[in-house]
This record gives C-alpha cells, structure tokens and sequence, in this order.
C-alpha cells in the first residue's frame, strides 16, 4: 500500500488529502480555484465538491481576492482560505504534516524525472524545519529547466507544500561552494541530507 493510501481511505479520498496539506501547510495564503487546480492537481468538479466540503466542515472558508485577468486587468474572484477558528486547527496540521510523504524516495521518485541531475540536496521542510531560504537543490551539467520545474511541481502537488528550490548548473553550483556564497551555506551549515552527489560534494564540505 503506497504511503497516501491509508489516508486516501481514513480521509475519503486522495483529493482531501491533497487539500488539506495545501491549506493547513499555506496558512496565510488564499487561493483562488485556479490556484488550487494547479498546485493540487485537481480536475475542477472533484476540487469543488471536496472544497464545498471541507467549507461546511469549517476547516477552510471563501474569500474574495484580486487576480490578474488574461487582458491585464484586475478583477474580483471567489478563493479559499483557511479557517483560523477552527477548533482543532494545530493537532489537524501537527497529524497532516508528520504523516506527509517527506522521506528521501518521494523526493528520488519525482527528481528522476527531471533529467540528470549531479546533485540533490534537501532541507528546509524535509528536514521539519520552517526557517531556512530553501527546502531543495539541484545541480546538472545540462539544466533542462522545464523537466525540473516539472518535477517539482508534481512533488508539491503530492506534499501540498510549496517547495523553495534552486537550480545550479553543475559548474555554477561548485564555484558557488568553493566561494563559501551565502546562499548555499544558508542550507549546508544547518540540518541537510544529500540524496545525490556525483560531484564530490560530501568532501567539499569535509575540507
């Protein structure tokens, strides 16, 4: 049984599942139903019969916000924010998140997609902590952008988080690490697991 499946079953379906981490994960944010189809990945009547749902069970609530229309203009649409006043608000988050798919093959299966890849180094949410400037690197020889954005897209569909990430081409990435640069030290001086290194980057750190 793959690991979303008992939730799949305990929550009703997989498409909960996904709205849920989007909206306890992304408290702050409000989203319009096109914002919701994208990152969820969800066809519209099944994300707005679980949203209808999920408002009556007072867990998210509608509110209006301001999106960009496709002449340029503004304009008033119907989104969705979490409901800060429901009761059981922080142990929902506290379950949703200890039980997300954050381990190390989730991320191998959805990066494998993404061309070849020289380094994939996590941190930030997949080591549990909300702080750091990125959850995720990546460095290739080649950067086939579009497959990587691909890839992670599809992760923060799955996850219902939206990942901070960077891509580095391979020669990039290890002048960045020779010069100490802020950005990348910001996630090798704190807690990080690297999944992937073709480069020597494990004894790079080690000198």
């Amino acid at each position: 049984m793959k690991h979303t499946d008992w939730l799949s079953i305990l929550f009703g379906n997989l498409a909960t599942v996904k709205l849920l981490r989007l909206f306890l994960f992304n408290p702050s944010a409000v989203f319009s139903v096109d914002d919701i189809l994208r990152r969820a990945r969800l066809v519209r009547h099944t994300a707005r019969a679980e949203l209808s749902s999920l408002e009556r069970a007072l867990i998210i609530q509608k509110k209006q916000i301001q999106v960009l229309g496709p002449n340029g203009k503004k304009r008033r649409v119907q989104g969705y924010a979490l409901n800060h006043k429901f009761p059981k608000l922080a142990p929902l988050q506290t379950f949703l998140f200890e039980t997300a798919p954050l381990e190390s093959k989730t991320v191998f299966r959805h990066m494998r997609k993404a061309g070849k890849l020289d380094l994939v180094v996590t941190s930030g949410i997949f080591t549990r902590s909300f702080d750091g400037r990125l959850d995720l690197i990546l460095a290739a020889k080649k950067v086939q952008q579009g497959k990587i954005e691909a890839a992670v897209r599809t992760l923060e569909a799955e996850l219902g988080i939206e990942i901070r990430f960077a891509v580095f081409s391979t020669e990039d990435f290890l002048y960045r690490l020779g010069m100490y640069d802020k950005l990348t030290r910001d996630v090798f001086d704190y807690p990080h697991q690297i999944l992937v290194d073709k480069i020597g980057t494990r004894d790079a750190l080690r000198k």
